[in-house]
Formats: C-alpha cells, structure tokens, sequence
C-alpha cells in the first residue's frame, strides 16, 4: 500500500468520524460529507460513504498517517465543513482544534480554509450514497414510529390491569411514566443528541407533552361515558387514556428530535440538481 493510498484512507476515516460525532449525521452532514468526499475524487476501490460511517473511525489514531501538506488542509476544510453544517459545538470546536495542532496549520490558514466553501459536485456513486442516507433515515423514522406505538400498547396493557382498592391507580400512573422516560430514552438514541432546534420547536414540543396529559383525560372521559351506552366500556377508560397519553408524548418527543434532520429544499437542489431542474421544466 502506497503512503499516498494510506493517507487518502486516514483522510476519509477522519471525515467520516467527524460526521459520526453526535451520532449519525443529519441531512445536512451527510451533505457537506458528501462533498468533502468529493474533494479527494476518485474514491480508493471499494469505498463508499456508508461503509466509512459504518466503521465509526476513531481520529486521533489517523492524524500521524497524515503527512503531505495539501492532504492535511484538505482533511481540516473537510472537517470543518461538515462541522459548520448545522453550528459547531464543544465537542466539535475541540476536533478541529486537535486538526490544527496535530497538522501544525496557522491561523491565517486556517481561516483561509474555513472561508472556502465546498461544493458538492454530483456523481453516479454519491448521488447512489445521498440516496441511501435519505433512505436510511426515512427507515429509521419508521422503526421510530413502530415503537411508539409498542409503547402505547404497553401502556394500554398497565390499564387493563385488573387491580382495584386503594393506590392501584398511582401505581399504574408510575408504570405508564417509567414507559414513558423509557420510550423517551430509546427515542433519543435512535435519533442521536439534540441540535439546531429552535425555540419554536422547543415551545412546540413542551405544547405537546401538555396536550399528551389533556388528551389523555379526555379519552379517559369519553370511553367512561359511552359506558352508560356500551356496557363494560368503563373497563378500557384507562387503557384508552395511558395509550393515547404514551402515544402522543412520543410523537412531540419525535418530532423534537427530527425537526433537524430533515433535509430543506436548498439541500435536496444542491444534491438532486438534475432532478430537481427536469421537474421544474416539465411543469
């Protein structure tokens, strides 16, 4: 393996670590990781996008691999492009911190590399790859739904109980909310850590965990008043009001954790411009 070959790989595990920082990349790291591949055009055979983020790379253990100038500011524009993606964090500052004491860059370079953007260029291969990513989150946002949903059956399950007397409604109430931080738990590590919510997500998120209790009375109420008509209705009034309650808390949860993984109409022009132009023309 020539030394160029090595450290074209380490240059792409590095870019690929960075995208993996706070868990699987948005739409918009995937993006600017798409187009910091780019720059180290042709690919080695056999590499893709997916499989480098696969392989959750560690940096530190490729930054001495990396030896030639021009690959250095390549790797640290990169890096900061995908950083700068959707707002750099702490924990991203530091990366690119280590990038600049590690390839011994200084300031001047460093801002003159920050200042160059990078422009994702389409190809057969990484339009294949923006595809997929799409693809994968759009899964993703299925297998979310579906526990959600095993959730709220969960909770139903807890009301059917048929335990009576004293407290027995306290304690279900303390089960149901244990499912609920649960849910609320596996949500979050399907999705990764929290960024670029605004506050309008935030407050629209916060209305939603309030109408989850609100519904859930009132679907409570409701199935206890067609009792009067429907005998034996009473006995689902808790069921019907834990699931819907569980039901709507992952929904507001989901939705905080998504609002920034979607991918705007700029991001889908930049990476589908062939499509996106021939659509605009036969319309």
């Amino acid at each position: 393996m020539s030394d160029l070959y090595a450290e074209k790989i380490a240059s792409l595990e590095i870019l690929a670590a960075v995208a993996n920082l706070n868990g699987d990349p948005t739409p918009q790291e995937f993006e600017a990781f798409l187009a910091a591949l780019n720059t180290f055009q042709p690919l080695p055979a056999g590499i893709t996008p997916e499989k480098l983020l696969a392989k959750h790379p560690a940096i530190a253990e490729h930054l001495s691999q990396i030896q030639a100038p021009e690959m250095q500011q390549q790797v640290y524009r990169g890096a900061y492009a995908i950083a700068r993606s959707q707002g750099i964090d702490s924990q991203e500052a530091q990366v690119l911190n280590d990038l600049k004491s590690a390839f011994n860059l200084t300031p001047e370079v460093t801002q003159s590399l920050e200042k160059q953007p990078l422009f994702y260029a389409s190809s057969g291969s990484l339009q294949d790859s923006a595809l997929s990513g799409m693809a994968s989150l759009i899964g993703r946002a299925g297998e979310v739904r579906r526990m959600i949903f095993d959730y709220a059956m969960g909770a139903a399950i807890v009301g059917l109980i048929p335990l009576n007397g004293g407290g027995t409604l306290e304690i279900k109430l303390v089960i149901v909310l244990a499912l609920i931080l649960k849910m609320t738990w596996d949500i979050s590590k399907q999705w990764g850590k929290p960024r670029g919510q605004g506050p309008l997500v935030i407050l629209g998120s916060v209305l939603g965990l309030i109408w989850a209790g609100i519904a859930g009375l009132l679907v409570w109420g409701i199935v206890i008043g067609l009792s009067v008509v429907v005998p034996y209705a009473g006995a689902f009034a808790k069921a019907a009001g834990f699931a819907t309650a569980t039901w709507i808390v992952g929904q507001a949860v989901n939705e905080f954790y998504t609002s920034s993984k979607r991918p705007d109409f700029s991001a889908l022009k930049r990476a589908f411009p062939n499509l996106i132009s021939s659509d605009q023309s036969e319309t």
